[in-house]
């Protein structure tokens, strides 16, 4: 028996599977439309339409597509999981414990740093902070990693300057300016993206509604879309069902 046949293994079940021509035609479950939720039976299993109704994460295309022409496989599982933690979370950066992305990659400490060191060099990650709870990681999107904007398909947080430093307990604290102006009434599609929005926050108060107005508002003099908006509050809202969750005994 030659070397290569003595150590070749092939995917089990594959080798009972005949290559059928394409004259044969495609399997029903392949001609369903697009959103069609019907299941068809093939080969004892029910095949066709499944949707991820909650508990799932918001990541790009690109993140598998380009990524993968771009990263070897360790690269990628690590890669995706800084996604996972990053971006599924709905914000661009991540802390993570090395001991946890261990764990989750099943990774050696040496194979781990190795990893990581790759996904710096080809700029889809950045370490930014270290302390007791890990390493606090910018995660790139790829058209990030190759230097372009990341596209009209993610909403970014509104860019704001650097928090001001804490003042020392013996200088007075400066006299708190006064309370902006309520904004003029909403109607239409801004009001009911203000509610939304304070309602996914789970704010309440008399202010709560001139808060989320005025940032539907801020969002829109920025050019984007009311579907965009509102997108992004279903994510505020999702974030805030699974942080009650957690918090239940």
């Amino acid at each position: 028996m030659a070397r290569a046949d003595r150590f070749y293994r092939g995917v089990r079940g594959s080798a009972a599977l005949a290559t059928r021509p394409l004259a044969a035609g495609a399997i029903a479950a392949e001609a369903l439309e697009p959103g069609e939720m019907r299941r068809l039976p093939f080969e004892g299993e029910l095949l066709g339409a499944a949707r991820v109704r909650s508990g799932f994460v918001a990541i790009p295309l690109d993140a598998f597509d380009a990524a993968a022409l771009a990263l070897e496989a360790e690269e990628q599982a690590a890669y995706l999981h800084l996604l996972r933690l990053s971006f599924g979370e709905g914000r661009n950066w991540c802390r993570a414990a090395k001991r946890d992305l261990m764990a989750r990659l099943r990774l050696s400490e040496r194979r781990l740093l190795r990893v990581l060191d790759a996904l710096v060099e080809k700029r889809f990650a950045r370490p930014l902070h270290r302390d007791n709870r890990g390493t606090l990681w910018r995660v790139y999107l790829p058209r990030e990693a190759a230097g372009r904007a990341p596209g009209d398909e993610v909403l970014l947080g509104r860019a704001m300057p650097a928090a001001l430093p804490v003042r020392a307990p013996d200088v007075p604290a400066p006299v708190r300016a006064p309370a902006p102006p309520p904004p003029p009434a909403a109607t239409g599609p801004e009001a009911a993206l203000a509610c939304a929005l304070r309602d996914a926050r789970g704010e309440d108060g008399p202010d709560a509604l001139g808060r989320a107005l005025r940032d539907v508002r801020d969002l829109l003099a920025e050019g984007h879309s009311a579907s965009r908006i509102a997108a992004a509050i279903d994510t505020v809202r999702r974030r805030a069902v699974r942080a009650a969750q957690k918090g239940q005994p």
